[in-house]
């Protein structure tokens, strides 16, 4: 049995949380062997998977999966990995909890490092049935290969195709019935608020913003929280319509952060810009300030882990925020996992 991964326009289905690899990992000092350190397995006996990186013969049902990335959406589908590597900001390589939204869900799984320079030595010590990555363009796979079944799924269409990866992240590890099961969960949501929002869908302008140390973000019809509002419905400020992720912005922008409701994140508490952007003359100034309506959303969900599992913790967020007595229609499962 044959499975393509490669990007098709227009599927209609979900995804398996994905962080993009960074293409220049160093892995010289890591001893990779020179010959297979796993029996390859005859396509007969397998699942043949194309991907971004060529074709691999994957086990029917894989037993010790490693994923380099977010392992939000794998566990949600039912896979629990031996090992994972911290997504995300570079300043989390040191860091021992592997998904801070995850809570305890993640004890049990071997931190490989992080994703821009996973620990080649502990995934060969892990015996790894099957491997699974992704990447925009890599140097990451011949060396993965020569561990165990690797397939690297290609997100270079950015992440407002989420659920694209996802889906093909969800054929990897044999899951496309579960993946579907959560997508229509999804879908059914999307409605159930559409209908609880009624004439208000059309009139809230939702902004998203992201406070850095040195600077603050716009997020835009590109990025994963863009994607999942555009599904919605909910329409955006004019200065967020752009076909791009994001946009890098100054103190004197400030306006370019207001609406009906402003959603932010923050990269790190301590050491933000918040505090400069709140004490600015122009903050006071803006709508979504004098309504009260600003609200502060994780990073982890909004931004860093792009899945099924993030689109419906940002539901959570808008049922809360927009419906009156939400918190009824927030969800504490999806699929086989248990939300925090």
């Amino acid at each position: 049995m044959s499975f393509n991964l490669g990007l098709k326009p227009g599927i209609n289905s979900i995804v398996l949380a994905v962080v993009a690899f960074t293409a220049a990992i160093a892995f010289a000092a890591c001893g990779v062997p020179s010959t297979l350190n796993y029996e390859p397995i005859s396509p007969s006996a397998g699942r043949t998977i194309k991907h971004a990186n060529g074709e691999t013969v994957v086990p029917l049902e894989a037993q010790r999966v490693i994923i380099l990335g977010s392992v939000a959406d794998a566990l949600a589908l039912g896979v629990q990995p031996i090992g994972a590597t911290l997504s995300g900001l570079p300043q989390r390589a040191a860091g021992e909890q592997l998904s801070p939204m995850l809570n305890e869900e993640t004890d049990n799984i071997v931190v490989l490092g992080h994703t821009n320079r996973p620990n080649l030595e502990s995934i060969v010590a892990l015996n790894p049935d099957l491997i699974l990555g992704v990447q925009k363009a890599g140097n990451l796979y011949p060396r993965l290969a020569q561990i165990a079944p690797t397939v690297i799924v290609d997100i270079s269409q950015g992440a407002s195709e989420w659920k694209t990866y996802v889906l093909n992240s969800a054929i990897a590890l044999g899951k496309q019935t579960e993946a579907q099961a959560l997508l229509q969960q999804y879908e059914q949501r999307v409605l159930q608020f559409q209908t609880l929002m009624g004439d208000r869908l059309n009139t809230t302008v939702v902004s998203v913003g992201r406070f850095r140390p040195d600077h603050f973000r716009i997020y835009q019809q590109n990025s994963f929280s863009g994607a999942v509002l555009a599904d919605i419905g909910l329409p955006r400020p004019e200065s967020q319509l752009k076909n791009k992720p994001y946009e890098e912005t100054s103190l004197e922008n400030l306006s370019s952060l207001d609406g009906d409701v402003l959603f932010f994140m923050q990269d790190n508490p301590d050491k933000s810009i918040l505090d400069r952007v709140q004490a600015h003359p122009l903050w006071a100034q803006l709508d979504v300030v004098k309504q009260q309506q600003v609200h502060e959303v994780s990073l982890e969900v909004w931004f860093l882990n792009a899945g099924i599992v993030s689109a419906h913790m940002i539901l959570n967020d808008l049922f809360r925020t927009l419906v009156p007595e939400g918190e009824q229609y927030v969800v504490t499962q999806v699929g086989e996992l248990t939300l925090p």
